[in-house]
């Protein structure tokens, strides 16, 4: 199945993520936004019934598995480099949503995932094969979009190397990354049914969200 072009995988590989569009049906997409705001028992038209936090949670309900499409679990496969056999979709979505907040949007601090220290992740071999953010609504200019630091799993993965004992642990590696010259940051802002794949050396980072509408999405990694 041949769901990226060779400049989309060139991408992933010179910047550390790609954010594709077309692997999630318009129809599922819709059907599991919908789902999402029954889950916590919201209503979008109504502010006053929104959670006032972000909330990382799990939700049941089928329409959100449904995203995980088979084009999203080869386009995960091919990524990462390995057998697509061996990439199953998840039975339920774990969401993370960002909910409007008060105050000057403002740039995030990066990090990588698997990176707490009593989890004791390595950072060899790598700590998972590859990560993804699918988005179930249109996330504008500072709602939370994810912030990607693009070719920093290049600079972390030569640091990680040129000294493999000091960095074993993958939140040892996190440790340094204010420390270090990641270049400059990107604000994405994708749209329903979109998916952000990424490097498990790529820094990044959750912001905040100044819209007026909050930002759904689920995370998976494989």
């Amino acid at each position: 199945m041949q769901v990226l072009t060779e400049a989309q995988e060139q991408e992933y590989a010179e910047q550390g993520y790609l954010l594709v569009s077309g692997l999630v049906p318009a129809t599922i997409a819709e059907a599991a936004e919908a789902a999402m705001w029954r889950a916590f028992a919201a209503d979008p038209n109504d502010r006053a019934t929104w959670p006032i936090a972000m909330r990382h949670q799990v939700y049941d309900p089928p329409e959100l598995a449904a995203c995980y499409t088979p084009e999203i679990l080869a386009a995960a496969a091919l990524l990462a480099g390995d057998d697509p056999a061996s990439f199953k979709p998840p039975s339920r979505g774990y969401a993370i949503n960002v909910f409007p907040q008060e105050g000057e949007w403002q740039w995030p601090r990066p990090h990588i995932d698997h990176a707490i220290k009593e989890h004791g992740h390595k950072t060899f071999p790598r700590a998972f094969r590859i990560a993804s953010m699918l988005f179930l609504n249109d996330v504008p200019t500072h709602g939370a979009g994810t912030v990607v630091w693009p070719g920093s799993h290049r600079k972390l993965l030569a640091l990680a190397q040129s000294d493999p004992e000091r960095y074993e642990m993958m939140w040892t590696l996190n440790q340094e990354l204010s420390q270090r010259d990641l270049g400059e940051p990107v604000e994405l802002t994708p749209r329903r049914g979109d998916i952000l794949f990424y490097h498990y050396l790529c820094a990044h980072a959750g912001s905040m969200n100044t819209s007026d509408r909050p930002r759904l999405a689920m995370n998976m990694k494989w």
